[in-house]
């Protein structure tokens, strides 16, 4: 044996029992970083063991949610741009598919046809809306303040409210108000409302940068979609803990929901602000401000334009221009509100089966909660909860249905 050199193993090492003493150092010294047995109480770590898949399981969703975590903060400055580019191809398929068949089932040739027909239908009116909104909007505003501080206002209140304040102050003496708090009180109001939208208008203008950079990735993100999109699809169902069925009922149903909110609601709204604005032309009110105002206006329910064009046939009628506003009267009473009742079932065809007043809620939840995108998100997010409520009622059909017939 050789001075300093460890002795070699005996022969019979096999035959030591695992517990021996001295068997983890022997093992140590032979290289073994760890000792080939690793208890933890009764039962062995490997990752057949109840423990080890425990383990296992525990470390694995960990890292899966970490790196899940990492992702969303990677993507978060893209995520409003992302779900856009979904819901633009979801409703925009039927389109691709038949320029699919245009063009012998190439993909690219009929991504770029897609692409480019909404680029041109879509940024190029944005252009031309914010390049003439601002100083209509400016002008128009300036106007209305100027007609509520002149002679007209105070003419209106003398003759038609002053009446109904003495009738008022005859039968409820406690109650003070007067002529001047009213006028007052409308003229606050129409410098706010107005301070509000130019200021709106400015922030718009302001990031417009912005906006196209989102709005081309927008379209970036549709392109690759119709090239990838069907793949992409199947493996996030695939991914899905759900029924394949079920996976399809919900995509089905953020397709329908986005489809009902800008076909049905927006897109009508549109051209009821378009034709409301080329009614206020004809009558020489300035169009592209109070036909936008009007397109807005048309998202709430019952009332909806209404609440643009009666004001301002009123103030047609005081200052005594009969004929324009018995036409703006025909113009919006017929022809306006007539585009809801007949365009809407026709866009709406195929669309999610939701009613005006829920939609209106949402949106309004949904500006509140994630501001002019909400506008879209919150009518998709009332689609989402429905139609899981509606999975969760068929999963568990039998135990409810026991359930409520213990009730009775």
């Amino acid at each position: 044996m050789t001075h300093g050199m460890p002795s070699a193993a005996p022969d019979n090492a096999k035959d030591i029992p695992p517990d021996a003493p001295g068997r983890n150092q022997e093992a140590s010294a032979h290289g073994t970083p760890f000792p080939p047995d690793r208890r933890m109480g009764d039962s062995t770590l490997d990752e057949g063991s109840p423990a080890g898949r425990k383990l296992f399981l525990c470390f694995f969703l960990a890292m899966l949610l970490f790196s899940l975590c990492l992702l969303y903060y990677l993507l978060e400055p893209f995520l409003h741009s992302i779900i856009l580019a979904c819901v633009f191809t979801a409703i925009s398929l039927p389109f691709y598919k038949r320029c699919l068949r245009l063009t012998g089932n190439r993909r690219m040739p009929a991504a770029l046809i897609v692409v480019f027909g909404i680029t041109v239908l879509v940024v190029v009116p944005i252009c031309l809306f914010a390049a003439g909104f601002i100083p209509q909007a400016g002008a128009s505003l300036a106007a209305v303040n100027q007609w509520l501080s002149g002679a007209h206002l105070g003419d209106t209140l003398n003759t038609h409210i002053q009446p109904l304040l003495q009738l008022l102050h005859e039968h409820f003496p406690d109650i003070d108000i007067s002529l001047t708090d009213i006028r007052g009180n409308i003229l606050a109001f129409s410098r706010n409302a107005g301070q509000y939208i130019l200021a709106s208008a400015s922030g718009f203008l302001g990031n417009t940068l912005r906006f196209f950079g989102h709005l081309l990735l927008v379209l970036l993100f549709m392109f690759c979609l119709f090239l990838q999109g069907e793949s992409l699809l199947r493996r996030l169902s695939y991914l899905f803990p759900m029924k394949s069925e079920q996976t399809a009922i919900v995509i089905e149903s953020l397709r329908r929901t986005s489809k009902a909110v800008l076909m049905g609601s927006f897109c009508v709204a549109a051209l009821q602000g378009v034709a409301g604005g080329i009614g206020f032309a004809i009558v020489g009110i300035p169009s592209l401000f109070w036909g936008t105002v009007m397109a807005f206006a048309a998202l709430v329910p019952v009332v909806g334009t209404g609440l643009v064009w009666v004001p301002a046939v009123i103030v047609l009628l005081i200052m005594e221009e009969w004929k324009h506003a018995a036409f703006l009267t025909a113009w919006c009473g017929i022809g306006v509100t007539s585009i809801d009742s007949i365009l809407r079932p026709l866009l709406m065809r195929g669309g999610a089966d939701i009613p005006v007043i829920f939609i209106f809620i949402s949106i309004l939840g949904g500006v509140k909660a994630f501001g002019m995108l909400g506008f879209l998100y919150g009518p998709m997010i009332f689609g989402l909860v429905s139609v899981m409520l509606d999975i969760y009622a068929e999963e568990y059909q039998d135990i409810l249905q026991s359930r409520n017939r213990g009730k009775e």
